[in-house]
């Protein structure tokens, strides 16, 4: 079982989600990934109630959701327990 990040850490991970959202080429609009592939990108495990959709809402005051909403990027839905569509905000495009 892995230990928890340190808090100064923990940011960590959902930075390294907004890298791979922005490093998306421009053409690409949606990205859909298992909640096991958002946890190889950020390199750690989810905390439990990611398996849950009010987790993923897109919250600028969350420090997780910030993350992909800074990379211009906004969740819009959960497949259940299967995974996040993600979908690029054009309203936040130059």
């Amino acid at each position: 079982m892995s230990q928890p990040l340190p808090q100064d850490r923990r940011s960590l991970k959902y930075i390294r989600l907004a890298v791979f959202l922005a490093e998306q080429p421009p053409d690409v609009n949606e990205v859909s990934m298992s909640l096991s592939e958002i946890e190889e990108v950020v390199g750690a495990p989810l905390p439990s109630n990611a398996r849950f959709p009010s987790w993923w809402r897109n919250d600028e005051h969350r420090m997780h959701s910030r993350a992909w909403l800074t990379a211009g990027w906004k969740v819009r839905d959960m497949r259940g327990n299967n995974g996040v569509t993600f979908v690029r905000d054009r309203s936040t495009s130059q």
